[in-house]
């Protein structure tokens, strides 16, 4: 339960100064005032809207990630918790690569661990990725061919009821549905509609489509997926799967090319579609290991610093997926030497930046721990223009990402920038442009004219912000505004429902953490 919450409540691309962690030092204090019980799957009052950030996916299209309502996500935290064994067995699949859980070995034994990004990143436990490789070439024995198989925007298009087909079996639980028949079926009927509920409530009780980011979803696409799985067994095929994306092994590319159909047809039982864009047939060798780590670690002795992203950038090119962060992760505890071009360095490091904001927390880390190696007043100007670049193309994680970056390492910001943040609807950066105006407002760069347009930016925000709920999509801003007491929030809406965000304010439980002192 600890672990869902505090690591896979924010996903791994949000900036880590938003996190869980106060939360889940109160924990069995905000549970008390969460109610699984059987009397909340019809209640129209819990839906609520999550909080979302546009981020990048590709030149071409972003992906959405959600941060849902905290009550509505412990409230699913709660019911997976209760059932957490049935949940292991239900999800068990010896072709998926991506288990909920994983045993992360330790000094004295053994201990499972959730298979969570964050998890791994926070316990320096290493990537699995090289033993997924070796697994599929293990499987592939004696198979020519290789079918690379994508399910079609899987998470935005799961449909939320077939949670129940999945546990009960689709003709069972349509039955169940008529008839309440057989009786047998009645606890794990009534756990997989309490599960659906619980998890439309994080999106406004819609049924088509879960939330993207929270590792609740990952637990619930895993319960259908698995369930697929089962029928794909059932059919005779060799594969393995990562999460939604399939490799399935034939003798043959016409026996490849006929499993189309059959594949698709399993995908549709469940509401899900294949997507046709990334199937493809590939003739072995079709899994390589390749060399990147050896050729990394050869280049950082002899280039030092820049070999190693030059090196990288390589690699990238060339399809290596975790070329950026693999080097990124090397380059962690090297200094850069006094003869390093830092503006080549830092030029490559927010170019990658920009290429996979998601890797934003290592760079960031990196400038932070190498201060002295950069001029502050070159990467003030650069960061603040990339910044108004990504404010006026509206790429939300990418002004966030440079937000943070002005945040952590304490450079100027100008008044342009901050009064643009806070009439953007990007609320996590906001949240960062409040705090440094009202606990480092030196470092805004800013005329006696423009400290005023910050003021009635401010003012004209407050004036939005009455007419929102604690149910709606902007909790997190009203939430941390009122926590902090950045403005009077006297003429904000009370919580409705219960006593929950008053708790939180109580407790002093921010998702947040802010430049000023400490909350806790």
């Amino acid at each position: 339960m600890e672990q869902i919450v505090e690591f896979g409540y924010f996903a791994e691309q949000f900036p880590s100064c938003f996190h869980a962690t106060i939360l889940v030092k109160h924990l069995d204090e905000i549970l008390n005032l969460v109610d699984i019980g059987a009397n909340q799957v019809k209640k129209g009052t819990n839906a609520t809207l999550p909080m979302t950030l546009s981020t990048y996916k590709n030149d071409i299209s972003r992906r959405v990630l959600s941060l849902p309502n905290p009550k509505s996500f412990l409230r699913v935290c709660k019911l997976m918790q209760e059932n957490w064994d049935k949940i292991l067995e239900i999800t068990e699949s010896e072709n998926s690569l991506s288990a909920i859980t994983y045993i992360h070995v330790y000094k004295y034994g053994e201990k499972a661990m959730l298979n969570s990004e964050n998890v791994r990143e926070r316990i320096g436990s290493k990537s699995a990725f090289i033993e997924s490789i070796k697994n599929r070439i293990r499987a592939s024995l004696g198979y020519k061919y290789s079918l690379q198989v994508d399910i079609s925007k899987c998470y935005y298009s799961i449909y939320t009821h077939s949670v129940a087909w999945a546990v009960c079996g689709k003709e069972n639980a349509k039955k169940y549905l008529r008839t309440k028949q057989p009786q047998t079926l009645k606890q794990l009927y009534d756990f997989s509609d309490k599960l659906d509920a619980f998890v439309r409530f994080q999106k406004n009780n819609e049924t088509n489509g879960i939330v993207v980011g929270p590792f609740t979803s990952r637990i619930f696409s895993e319960i259908i997926l698995a369930a697929i799985d089962r029928k794909l067994m059932e059919r005779g095929f060799v594969f393995r799967r990562y999460v939604d994306d399939y490799k399935f092994f034939f003798r043959t590319e016409i026996q490849a090319q006929e499993s189309l159909a059959i594949i698709e047809k399993i995908l549709n039982e469940y509401g899900l579609n294949m997507n046709t864009e990334k199937t493809t047939i590939n003739k072995y060798p079709y899994e390589i290991i390749s060399n990147m780590r050896e050729a990394f670690e050869a280049v950082q002795k002899k280039e030092g610093v820049f070999g190693v992203l030059n090196a990288a950038a390589f690699y990238h090119s060339k399809g290596e997926k975790g070329a950026y962060k693999y080097a990124l992760k090397l380059i962690r505890k090297k200094k850069p030497a006094k003869d390093d071009d830092m503006g080549m360095i830092i030029s490559s490091l927010v170019n990658i930046m920009l290429l996979e904001p998601k890797y934003g927390k290592y760079i960031i880390d990196y400038l932070g721990k190498y201060t002295d190696t950069w001029s502050k007043d070159t990467v003030t100007a650069l960061i603040n223009n990339e910044l108004l670049c990504s404010l006026q193309n509206e790429l939300q994680q990418e002004t966030l990402l440079f937000a943070q970056i002005i945040k952590e390492l304490k450079l100027d910001i100008t008044a342009k920038n901050i009064i643009t943040i806070l009439q953007s609807e990007n609320d996590f950066a906001i949240i960062i442009a409040l705090d440094i105006w009202k606990s480092r407002n030196k470092n805004v760069i800013r005329t006696r004219s423009e400290a005023k347009d910050i003021k009635k930016a401010i003012n004209k925000l407050a004036t939005e912000l009455n007419g929102e709920e604690y149910s709606g999509a902007r909790w997190l801003l009203l939430h941390e505004i009122k926590l902090r007491k950045w403005f009077d929030t006297s003429s904000f809406p009370k919580p409705t429902q219960d006593m929950f965000f008053d708790k939180l304010i109580a407790l002093k439980i921010t998702f947040y953490k802010g430049i000023g002192k400490k909350l806790y």
